[in-house]
């Protein structure tokens, strides 16, 4: 019986992506048959427990299914949330793959690839896949890859091995042991805690904005990270529950980036939030762990804040982060909250995760932080940069150089507040700030530019066939 590959195409660009089109290379490597599924198209609820017409019909694909592989672009250091989607319903709903292997194709700007991949390695593994390894390209979607042979031969190397595993019925060793379902699902929210103690006297002049996925009437944990901060913060609190408000998901047009003026275009609450994190002193996140990583509606939200982190304009605000309910996976997701934070600008002052701690200690911890963030905005703190966060700053500087100083907003924003050698006003930067400018000469340009890449890839292609080389005979279904 001819085996199966069903690849899972999370992009929010669709047939546009980059991931889509690492992933068709990919296939033509392949022995066994294929199919590729529009995971974004199928327009999944965020109600995990939903087992809607689409997702049952991707669940019925992956089981037929005898290997999967995650194809997705690179957003906000992990999955894009349509993709998300699909997880959180998988954990939810209680669904094993067992006796299948899994793989990922990835295109990013090669920013944390390794975190991101590892996470993509530790769901399939908790969903029971043997987990049989993966691509990173350089995508661009605009302009192809950075080193296009090598992203070609790490396609047909993965290939490869997903053809010989198939063949000998090979299920790879886990890496990660099996963790309690519960905290990877949605539905566990983590437990409550008390809040004592007289409230602080509100003498301070400064503004606190905690920003929340979940519903806080819905989330006992969250709700008492909230109360404490309104209790024992000497400035005005605001909180925003994203549950709540209108905020979809990202679509990757990057009209954000094309347009100088970097304003999203969807319309819906994003927008106003965006401009309310520009006004307040202090920022926190607080996430319930979903996925091993944050809640949907959090995720969707930090999805849409790309453009704050090519030009991070929250510089001068302090902020700390809270993981919750997510038991051993709380940590990971502190540091994913702490790294999207740190590269909107603002100065994180602390990462805090509930499980690891009882719960008067977590309590105590989180009114000392709240005191702490108080004194930092105060006294202005200055904190040397750890090498995480310097290594994400030269990582974007280099990233800005490269590519993001074509695109308008990013260049204006840099030009203007001198944070990195930005690339000439003239020469070919001039024109492909005119090509972004023109919808007229950005699709001409861009199918210009697709022809030459199609045509690169096949001549290489061509090369490497004449060389002993061969194509699979696998067929797309």
């Amino acid at each position: 019986m001819t085996k199966k590959v069903l690849f899972l195409c999370g992009s929010p660009r669709r047939k546009k992506s980059a991931s889509l089109s690492t992933a068709r290379y990919l296939a033509r490597f392949l022995d066994c048959d294929y199919e590729f599924v529009d995971v974004a198209k199928a327009r999944l609820s965020t109600d995990p427990t939903e087992a809607e017409p689409a997702f049952l019909e991707i669940v019925a694909k992956m089981q037929a299914a005898d290997a999967v592989v995650w194809t997705f672009g690179a957003w906000v250091l992990f999955v894009p949330v349509q993709m998300q989607y699909l997880l959180d319903k998988l954990f939810t709903q209680g669904y094993d793959f067992t006796g299948k292997i899994a793989a990922a194709v990835m295109t990013s700007a090669r920013a944390h690839d390794d975190f991101i991949l590892d996470r993509a390695r530790f769901v399939s593994e908790q969903l029971g896949f043997g987990y049989i390894g993966d691509v990173s390209a350089e995508g661009n979607p605009f302009f192809g890859y950075a080193d296009e042979e090598v992203a070609e031969s790490s396609c047909r190397v993965l290939a490869g091995q997903i053809n010989r595993a198939l063949a000998a019925g090979y299920i790879p060793a886990r890496h990660y042991p099996p963790v309690e379902r519960k905290y990877l699902s949605p539905m566990y929210r983590g437990p409550g805690f008390a809040v004592d103690g007289s409230p602080a006297a509100k003498t301070g002049d400064k503004t606190i904005l905690v920003v929340t996925g979940n519903r806080l009437s819905e989330d006992p944990a969250n709700a008492g990270v909230a109360e404490s901060i309104h209790r024992y913060s000497r400035n005005s609190v605001e909180v925003i529950e994203l549950q709540d408000r209108q905020v979809g998901p990202c679509v990757g047009c990057y009209l954000c980036d094309f347009r100088v003026e970097g304003v999203c275009v969807i319309k819906d609450e994003y927008e106003a939030i965006k401009q309310r994190l520009h006004q307040v002193d202090g920022i926190v996140f607080v996430g319930n762990c979903v996925s091993g990583m944050v809640d949907c509606y959090l995720k969707a939200f930090l999805d849409r804040c790309w453009g704050i982190a090519h030009r991070p304009s929250l510089k001068g605000k302090y902020g700390f982060v809270v993981a919750t309910g997510g038991g051993p996976l709380e940590a990971d997701a502190a540091w994913y909250l702490r790294g999207v934070l740190n590269k909107t600008g603002v100065r994180c002052i602390a990462a805090l995760t509930q499980s690891a701690a009882d719960a008067p200690a977590f309590a105590a911890t989180v009114r000392r932080t709240t005191e702490d963030l108080d004194r930092a905005l105060d006294e202005k703190w200055h904190i040397a940069d750890r090498f995480n966060t310097r290594a994400v700053a030269w990582t974007f500087r280099d990233l800005v150089a490269t590519n993001g100083m074509i695109l308008r907003a990013d260049y204006k924003f840099h030009q203007e507040h001198k944070m990195f050698d930005y690339l000439s006003p003239g020469g070919v930067n001039a024109l492909m700030r005119l090509l972004f400018k023109s919808e007229i000469l950005k699709r001409r340009m861009m199918a210009v530019r697709g022809a030459q890449v199609a045509k690169g890839r096949e001549k290489r292609l061509a090369a490497y066939l004449q060389c002993g080389g061969r194509l699979g005979e696998g067929k797309e279904i």
